[in-house]
């Protein structure tokens, strides 16, 4: 599961499973550069992305991988955990998250 925010600047706030150096399983929070604005009224649906996120990281198995074979990067597990997307046009690039 991967929580996605995006702000009224089009900013990008991605939450994901993930695993540190040991293989432990831990949760990534990513933002863009610019950091992310969250409205009050939203709090309670971030905290419970975060939530249901760290219960998949805390089942989950490896990290996804790439699909590759020029499919839409949206279909690629790993491309839509991915806190920066491919570039256009968009695809899965393959090789290694």
């Amino acid at each position: 599961m991967t929580y996605h925010h995006r702000d009224h600047d089009n900013d990008l706030l991605t939450v994901s499973a993930n695993t540190d150096s040991d293989g432990q399983p831990t949760v990534l929070i990513a933002t863009t550069r610019d950091g992310i604005d969250i409205p009050l009224d939203r709090i309670e649906e971030l905290v419970a992305g975060i939530r249901d996120t760290a219960r998949q990281a805390a089942t989950s198995g490896p990290p996804p991988e790439h699909v590759g074979r020029r499919v839409n990067a949206e279909d690629c597990p790993a491309c839509s955990i991915s806190p920066t997307p491919p570039p256009y046009p968009f695809l899965c690039p393959g090789g290694t998250p």
